[in-house]
This record gives structure tokens, C-alpha cells and sequence, in this order.
């Protein structure tokens, strides 16, 4: 049986005065040597300072290690097992927790004697932790670092997680967290997320906070995203988030979350009825579609111009592989915005400068410019050349909208601000596109002077139909 290390206040005092005098009894340069090397220092940093060399100076360390352990096996003769019993199964012991283990003395002497037994302070992404020891120096970093893996959590649960993976309380854990190194940050709302997931861990937590399916744009404002495309994004790469179709929402994967459907969108449900029961009535395919896809009859309205479904010759609606007649869209109402010249050469487009131009997001129209462009079946595209560069312009039907490509890079090349009025022409016989800045002179908010319009507030095209524009 273990021999048990002296309990009595008056043996106990008998030790320590003992090694108390052990310390005395060295000389100079091997107490300064185990201070510095208590305070972390390396045997290079040592050695320089005295002189020596690095493997002297572990010689010095061990020669004195083992007169100091020699006096203590005397004193205290199961100091040894006692301290490597605690110290095995855990992730890291401190030094305070030792003091039942009558190893007393001065702090050097301590450290010295757990080294001398194989224990080791421990080392994080923060650095050195003095007075945390260990059977090996990375065991607290590799619990930190599965800590950091099992991220996010609320701003509260930090030190609660530690202590479910053994990272007893003496840690100061939300320092280590907060160290520029970590790989753990706080989010806006000073929960605690993963630094390469950061914005994905913030919408799972807000997520997981609200209890229910939020829209994109309301979670990116909820969490400070700087993109609300590149947050869905990113959520659609993550296996913890899917998007309900077709309300268009976010959810967690782990939720049961009724009345979704299989399909990617509306037009998919209606190819796939069609596929199963075709040829249908109108109202039959939209109400069928709708039990599989619940959208509005407008948007069910839209999906027939797709180039996959057509009409019969008794008037009900197929597929095109089958043998069905594609529907071209029919003339829509010009909007008070788009105009064309007498000679049907040149049609013009006033746009409005908003956060989705800025931010560099299609630009979606009246779907008669796509029919004017004979764009009457989706999808379908056409090109133009924007006038002075090799860059092109596209516009773009779908069944759900018609679209222009981005333009920000354009939009920013003009110099106008939030609010300001643009004009895009599009030369239908030659193929070329100009971006004009377009509001009235005298009331432009970037008063940049570069307005081109003719004061009245409506951009005049009748000019380009007879040549390109000076």
C-alpha cells in the first residue's frame, strides 16, 4: 500500500522547512536557472544568459530536479503516485488543486517537482498557461480545439460546453476564446461561432432562437450579413439548412417541418403532372400543380410560357416532347418606363439607382421589353454589346420574370448616387447598348452635371433611331 504523504500541520511544517533549505543550499545559478525555466523560458534563452549551453543547462535542471524530488520522496514518501493519480484522468489539473499533496515550498519547487514526474504546463492557441499541468503539454489545446469544433453557442453556454468535455473551471476558457488566434469569435450578438463559419453558425443560432422558417433577407439583417446572397449561399452549401419550397424560406435540417414540397419550383410540379396524367384543361394542370407546389394562379400562369409545355389541338395543355404547341406570351401593356421610336430601331429603359443595382443583382423589368425583343417563350436571351467596350449586355425571360444582367460596374462608372434616374437603350439593329445618366439637371442628387434627358423627366430615343448617339 502507497504510503500517504503527511496530514499533520507540525509534519507538514517539518517538510517544508526542509525544502525550504534545500533551496537555500543552491547556489546561485541553479536557483536563477529552475526560476527562469519555472517562468517558461527555453534552454537556448537560459543558457545565453549564463553563458552555457543549452544541453548544460538540462543537465543543471535534472541534477537539481532529482535532489529536490530525493528530499521529497524523504519527507512525503507517496508524493509521486498521488500526483500522477490526479493528474491522469484529467485534461488539465492546477496547481492551486495539488495543494492537499503536501509539495509545498516555493513555487519553483513545485513546478520543479511536477516536471520531474513527467507533468508538463500546458500550451493553447493563446500560448503558455503557467500552473495548468498536464501528462502532456497539448492536452488542453486538443480539448479546446473539440470545444471550438462543437461551436456555435450562445453567449452563456461557453463555459457550460467546457465543462461537459472534462476543461475543469480553473481555465480561464472565454480568454483563451477571445485570443486572435482562436478559432472561435463572437458575432454580432456575442454568441460564440466558428471563425471560418462565422455568418452560417450566427444564422443557425438565430434560427434556432426564432423556431421557425425565416426569410433570407430577415435572418442576413438579424445577424449583420453584409450579403444576403452570399449568406444563402452559404447556407446552401451546409447540410444544417434547406430551403422551403415554395415560400422560399430557411429552416434547419434538424426541424419537422410540415407541407413542403419535393420540388425545386413551380415549373418542375407542372412538368411532372403533365408527365403523369397530360393532356389536361387549364384549371385541371393548375390545380393539380398547386396541391404539389402551392403558388398563386399568376405564377401558374407564368410557368405555361416555358418551352416544354404546349397546347393541343383540342385546346388542353401537354408537353412538347409530346407533341404539344409551345404558348409564345401574348403583347403585355407597355409600361409608362420603356419606350420605343417611330421606327421600331431603338428601344429605351428608364431605371431607378437602388441597393440591388449597387449591389450588383439582376435587374428585373417589364416582361414587354422581353416580348418586344421577341423573347416570348422561356427560357430565351439576347445579347447586346455595350457601346465602347467589349462587355455584354443580356436580357433574359424566365418563366417567373424577365431580367437584365447585372450592371453595377456600369452604374458606378457614371457617378450617380442612390435615387438617380438611368437610361439603357438597346439598338435592336445593331445590337449595341448605352447606359446614360438621365435625371433632370436641376434636381439630380449626384449633381454631377453630367445629365443627359431633356429636362421634362422622359428620356428621348427618336435621335438614336438615325445613327449612333453623339
Amino acid at each position: 500500500m502507497t504510503d500517504e504523504p503527511p496530514t499533520t500541520a507540525s509534519s507538514a511544517r517539518v517538510c517544508d522547512h526542509r525544502m525550504a533549505m534545500a533551496w537555500s543550499s543552491l547556489d546561485e545559478r541553479a536557483r536563477d536557472i529552475l526560476a527562469r525555466r519555472a517562468g517558461g523560458q527555453t534552454l537556448e534563452v537560459i543558457g545565453m544568459a549564463h553563458g552555457v549551453s543549452r544541453e548544460r543547462v538540462r543537465q543543471i535542471l535534472r541534477d537539481t530536479e532529482v535532489a529536490l524530488a530525493t528530499l521529497a520522496d524523504a519527507c512525503w514518501p507517496g508524493w509521486r503516485d498521488h500526483v500522477i493519480s490526479q493528474a491522469a484522468g484529467a485534461v488539465v489539473i492546477a496547481s492551486e488543486d495539488l495543494n492537499g499533496i503536501p509539495i509545498a515550498g516555493t513555487p519553483e519547487i513545485k513546478r520543479a517537482l511536477l516536471r520531474h514526474v513527467g507533468l508538463h504546463p500546458s500550451t493553447t492557441w493563446a500560448g503558455r498557461i503557467d500552473d495548468l499541468w498536464s501528462v502532456s503539454s497539448n492536452n488542453l489545446d486538443r480539448a479546446l480545439r473539440n470545444l471550438a469544433a462543437q461551436a456555435p453557442f450562445p453567449s452563456d453556454e461557453l463555459p457550460e460546453q467546457a465543462a461537459a468535455l472534462g476543461i475543469p473551471v480553473v481555465v480561464p476558457v472565454e480568454r483563451i476564446a477571445e485570443h486572435p488566434s482562436s478559432p472561435l469569435t463572437r458575432d454580432s450578438r456575442g454568441h460564440w461561432v466558428r471563425r471560418r463559419a462565422e455568418q452560417r453558425d450566427a444564422a443557425y443560432l438565430w434560427l434556432s432562437q426564432e423556431g421557425e422558417p425565416r426569410e433570407a433577407t430577415r435572418l442576413a439583417m438579424a445577424i449583420q450579413a453584409t450579403s444576403v446572397r452570399a449568406i444563402e449561399e452559404g447556407m446552401r452549401r451546409d447540410e444544417r439548412f434547406r430551403k422551403l419550397q415554395p415560400e422560399g424560406l430557411w429552416a434547419l435540417t434538424e426541424w419537422t417541418v410540415p407541407h413542403t414540397s419535393g420540388h425545386g419550383n413551380a415549373l418542375d410540379a407542372m412538368i411532372e403532372v403533365l408527365r403523369e396524367t397530360a393532356p389536361l384543361t387549364r384549371d385541371q394542370l393548375f390545380a393539380r400543380t398547386a396541391q404539389r407546389y402551392p403558388v398563386t394562379r399568376s405564377r401558374l400562369q407564368q410557368c405555361l410560357l416555358s418551352d416544354q409545355i404546349g397546347v393541343v389541338g383540342d385546346g388542353r395543355l401537354d408537353l412538347v416532347a409530346n407533341g404539344a404547341t409551345p404558348v409564345e406570351e401574348s403583347e403585355p401593356r407597355r409600361p409608362p418606363t420603356m419606350v420605343i421610336d417611330a421606327a421600331g430601331r431603338v428601344l429605351g429603359v428608364r431605371l431607378t439607382v437602388d441597393r440591388d443595382l449597387l449591389r450588383g443583382s439582376g435587374v428585373i423589368v417589364h416582361p414587354w421589353l422581353t416580348w418586344r425583343l421577341g423573347l416570348r417563350l422561356a427560357p430565351s436571351s439576347r445579347n447586346f454589346r455595350l457601346r465602347g467596350t467589349d462587355d455584354i449586355l443580356t436580357v433574359r425571360r424566365t418563366t417567373s420574370a424577365a431580367q437584365i444582367s447585372a450592371l453595377r460596374t456600369l452604374v458606378q462608372s457614371k457617378g450617380v448616387t442612390m435615387g438617380c434616374q438611368l437610361a439603357l437603350l438597346l439598338r435592336l439593329d445593331d445590337g449595341e447598348a448605352d447606359l446614360r445618366h438621365a435625371c433632370d439637371p436641376h434636381a439630380c442628387l449626384a449633381r454631377s452635371g453630367d445629365c443627359t434627358n431633356n429636362g421634362s423627366g422622359s428620356y428621348s430615343v427618336a435621335a438614336e433611331s438615325s445613327g449612333p448617339a453623339g
